[in-house]
């Protein structure tokens, strides 16, 4: 079976990892400084903060730019859920704003339309390592006045004309989950630009702690510190990024190519300029007649693994059509989320399914794969 999901992991990691825990130091310590270094030199922002998981990265962000109760924040809701999870974490509200259907990402004209004088903050989702269309984004959020947190959580290389995504918001958020391009099992950073917000989101990861340590805390803060172990990883996979990233890029370009002569299939477009990361590939189905579980059922007979990814978009999760149980609820008047309608989303979400895109994949895998779907979709 050619998988959806292969780690790229090499012998380099394992060494990385003994070598941790023969020093008994496990808890975050030298690999996750030297993976701050070089992850600032992979995305050319100046500063790095590691942290246990993206979802944890995406929060620490919300609360260095002090977004807080009531606090309107709009997103995607075609995108993982810890998306719009990490606002809730605040007591802010989230606000949904349609996609592109053509790039899957959010329509800055949908986008625009969402404001009002609650908003605080825009999180663009450069979706399967797409780039969203930051330079309208900028625009909107100079306009308005609004922060910009870019979830980058699938846009590892992703970049607009050679500058690497997280770098046009005030704040850029990643994972290291063991599905995405560089991997640590678990693992997030958020980069940034500015120093005051750096040394800030040290302190929020770390309890609180002022910058000299020790047991004086000058805030509220998390335990969001990541193990050495994960950083040690990331060491490796840092170093490996051009082996492990080129090959992707090379898979990418390859399936554009062929799927771009189906007719009943829409892939992402792609902004000029745009490089995606190539994470992950997730044809739309424009034959009304075909459905995405028949596809992924036929590919399945024939070696090939595929999957649906976000069937259910975030508002229309069981989680939000209910928030009796969320205890911000007792203090917050949330949006009735079942009256929520993006039908560029809900249409994507309905119709597309995910084919093999991992590093591993040969020229032949790729092929074959897109053989299958010609022979199914005839």
């Amino acid at each position: 079976m050619i998988p959806v999901v292969d780690v790229n992991i090499r012998e380099k990691e394992v060494e990385a990892v003994i070598e941790v825990v023969k020093s008994r130091y496990l808890a975050e310590g030298k690999f996750a400084r030297a993976f701050e270094g070089k992850f600032s030199e992979f995305t050319g922002a100046k500063h790095v903060v590691t942290a246990v998981n993206g979802t944890c990265s995406l929060h620490m962000a919300i609360t260095a730019l002090d977004i807080g109760p009531k606090d309107e924040v709009i997103t995607t809701p075609f995108t993982f859920i810890a998306s719009s999870n990490v606002i809730f974490f605040n007591g802010a509200i989230p606000i949904f704003a349609d996609i592109d259907p053509e790039t899957y990402n959010i329509d800055p004209e949908k986008l625009e339309e969402k404001i009002t004088n609650k908003t605080k903050a825009i999180m663009p989702v450069h979706i399967f390592g797409n780039p969203c269309d930051m330079k309208a984004i900028q625009d909107i959020a100079e306009d308005y006045d609004l922060k910009i947190i870019e979830d980058c959580a699938q846009a590892h290389d992703a970049t607009i004309d050679g500058k690497h995504m997280g770098n046009f918001g005030d704040l850029g958020c990643f994972s290291f989950y063991g599905t995405k391009n560089l991997v640590s099992g678990e693992g997030g950073a958020v980069i940034c630009n500015d120093e005051t917000i750096y040394e800030k989101l040290k302190s929020i990861k770390n309890h609180g702690r002022n910058p000299a340590g020790g047991y004086s805390h000058y805030r509220i803060g998390y335990n969001y510190r990541i193990t050495d172990m994960a950083a040690a990883i990331l060491c490796v996979q840092i170093d490996r990024a051009n082996e492990i990233m080129s090959r992707r890029h090379r898979n990418g370009k390859l399936y554009r190519n062929l799927l771009g002569e189906i007719e009943d299939l829409r892939i992402q477009k792609i902004l000029p300029g745009h490089q995606h990361s190539d994470y992950i590939m997730a044809p739309v189905l424009l034959n009304e007649k075909k459905k995405p579980k028949e596809v992924i059922e036929y590919l399945k007979s024939k070696g090939v693994s595929s999957r649906t990814i976000y069937e259910s978009l975030s508002y229309e999760q069981e989680s939000y059509k209910d928030l009796s149980t969320w205890h911000m609820s007792r203090v917050i008047n949330y949006p009735d989320y079942s009256k929520v309608s993006c039908p560029n989303s809900e249409y994507t979400a309905r119709n597309h399914f995910e084919i093999p895109m991992v590093s591993t994949l040969t020229d032949e895998n790729i092929q074959y794969i897109t053989q299958t779907l010609k022979e199914f979709l005839k």
